[in-house]
């Protein structure tokens, strides 16, 4: 029962304060501007973060009130909201960023058991504790490079609680306050949905996707390390692949990989398709069989693996003949 009120608590609450602050950032032109490489029409709220973020953590703190007191993440995400938030209102060095976030994912790091390795012993410990510190550093900014169409990030959210949840109680453990988060994040992100489906009257903006990707990864971290390995690395298996692969395209193309773009799979499909909503649907449907393979993984990690990899090779190649159908004139 406390987790169904906690999960409903959250959506009211992010239904509610994102409305308001729609409001808010409107007064005080708080906006993502149009230009050639932006996936928007006009201009559009943003740090919409701020009320997810703020329902989420609320929630958690009324239902799950030692657990979360006492967790290293409270202020870790803050950090990260602070300095996300000044870099959505006025850009901020990417020095700043990248101390800042590297900071949290230290303190993240340490605040895993002492005896227990992510790496399930492959590593030794120093090399395991440093794999698992690149790869949170690496997931927080890809999340905020996923961000780029309505409802997308939300909805990611959503699936990879979802899927901490359904594992970790399938496994019969986890940690206590991650739990509680997990159902927060999931319910605040569906309501903040309400507000960001497209067409979209706010985004997350940094000060959401950066706090929301640490948040997602430390949870696959605590997957790992408790329950399997092989479903930490299936729950965000499309966002790390899309991520990644447009990452090395780019830099293949010698293009800069740090300036914005549209070159994502999902980007030119939603361009390709006329709609945001459609490419987010075939996402949370590969999502929900990435949720299943998690579950499976703790029986059958290869055929879990096996199963997660055709499913989001399968997403990926129909977002790119849907992108490439816009491209080819199409026969008379």
């Amino acid at each position: 029962m406390r987790s169904l009120v906690t999960i409903l608590i959250a959506f009211g609450l992010a239904t509610a304060l994102t409305h308001f602050f729609i409001r808010w950032v409107g007064a005080r032109k708080i906006v993502a501007m149009e230009n050639h490489r932006t996936m928007h029409t006009g201009a559009t709220a943003t740090g919409g973060g701020l009320p997810l973020l703020a329902a989420a953590l609320l929630s958690s703190l009324a239902l799950w009130p030692f657990a979360v007191a006492h967790s290293i993440l409270v202020p870790c995400l803050a950090a990260l909201v602070v300095v996300s938030w000044a870099d959505d209102v006025k850009a901020l060095n990417p020095a700043l960023r990248l101390a800042v976030h590297i900071g949290a994912t230290i303190a993240a790091i340490a605040a895993l058991p002492r005896d227990a390795l992510v790496f399930q012993g492959v590593l030794p410990f120093l090399a395991d504790r440093l794999l698992a510190g690149l790869a949170l550093v690496w997931f927080l900014n890809l999340y905020n490079f996923m961000d780029g169409i309505d409802g997308i990030a939300a909805a990611e959210t959503v699936a990879i609680a979802a899927g901490y949840l359904a594992v970790t109680h399938a496994a019969g453990g986890a940690d206590e306050a991650l739990y509680g988060l997990a159902l927060a994040a999931a319910g605040a992100s569906l309501g903040f949905l309400v507000w960001n489906w497209a067409p979209a009257r706010i985004f997350l903006g940094d000060v959401g996707s950066v706090p929301l990707g640490f948040l997602m990864g430390t949870m696959m971290l605590d997957l790992a390390v408790r329950c399997s390995l092989a479903a930490a690395l299936i729950l965000p298996l499309y966002f790390a692949a899309d991520a990644t692969i447009t990452l090395l395209a780019r830099v293949m193309r010698a293009e800069r990989p740090w300036e914005p773009h549209r070159s994502h799979f999902y980007q030119r499909a939603a361009v390709a398709l006329g709609s945001h909503a459609t490419v987010v649907t075939r996402v949370s449907m590969c999502n929900a069989v990435l949720i299943l393979a998690a579950v499976l993984a703790l029986r059958a990690p290869l055929l879990a693996s096996a199963i997660a990899a055709a499913a989001v090779a399968a997403l990926l190649i129909n977002l790119e003949r849907a992108a490439r159908s816009a491209t080819i004139p199409s026969p008379r």
